[in-house]
């Protein structure tokens, strides 16, 4: 695998939450190949899989209400999902990939903290060390450009109040694990760290269930709809959320990342 070329197929790769989930696994598997494993890669792709479900979910709601003032607040909810999910891979998929081809890792193209978080790294190959640091940067990274920008207001407000009503759905991850992680404060930026950590300690360290996981998620590619586990049958993302039909909804969703002074 070339790794260079992979990193120039970054527009391609980021153009829908199926295209980047399935990256975030093939770029896994190299590494479980040829070293060092990253497993954050492998978390990332599972985090991904719940956003496709749950903008599969919007989908589905947004088809059967008939009030659309919840509708609108529901696609915008999208809006930020995508949002978040485009401003994740647009930042990890050039910075690992940089790592591990042997490029020079420097601002601003990288965040300062990772170009510090790499070089950590390298020094102690310390593997749960790099996973926080990673969920760091990217937290941070979508803080103000997507889960508090302003335009995307409505949607975090309709989250809040699912998030109140008690209607919030755990994360699913594929057998043989049964945990129930729900993040339970999503507009909060140290309960989504919070919840990167247990995704890392409770699902992903042990690498028994890691491998079991692996296994499953390559036997059965992500599509966004929660029948692929047995869950409740739905559209998948592609069918629900086609490409031309996400950018027309907010001008912003695929721009390149907008400057944060709080976190370059």
């Amino acid at each position: 695998m070339d790794l260079r070329k992979l990193r120039s197929e970054l527009l391609d790769r980021n153009r829908d939450n199926v295209s980047r989930t399935a990256s975030y696994l093939e770029l896994y598997a190299w590494t479980r190949d040829h070293g060092p494993e990253l497993p954050w890669l492998f978390m990332a792709h599972l985090v991904s899989r719940n956003a496709g479900y749950l903008m599969s979910d919007l989908a589905r709601r947004i088809a059967g209400t008939a009030d659309p003032t919840v509708a609108a607040a529901m696609r915008t909810l999208f809006v930020l999902l995508e949002r978040g999910n485009f401003l994740i891979f647009y930042d990890a998929w050039h910075h690992v990939l940089s790592y591990l081809a042997g490029d020079p890792l420097r601002a601003p193209r990288v965040p300062v903290f990772m170009c510090e978080a790499w070089a950590r790294f390298d020094r102690g190959r310390d593997e749960r060390q790099l996973v926080l640091d990673l969920v760091h940067n990217e937290q941070n990274l979508i803080e103000r450009r997507a889960v508090h920008h302003p335009e995307l207001a409505p949607g975090m407000l309709l989250l809040d109040l699912i998030e109140a009503s008690g209607r919030e759905k755990p994360l699913v991850f594929p057998p043989p694990d049964a945990s129930e992680i729900r993040v339970s404060g999503f507009k909060q930026l140290a309960r989504r760290i919070a919840a990167g950590q247990r995704i890392f300690d409770e699902v992903v360290a042990d690498t028994t269930r890691r491998q079991a996981m692996f296994e499953w998620a390559l036997a059965h590619p992500h599509t966004g709809s929660r029948a692929i586990y047995g869950g409740t049958p739905g559209p998948t993302v592609r069918e629900a959320w086609p490409i031309d039909t996400v950018r027309g909804l907010w001008p912003h969703v695929h721009a390149d990342p907008e400057p944060d002074p709080a976190y370059p």
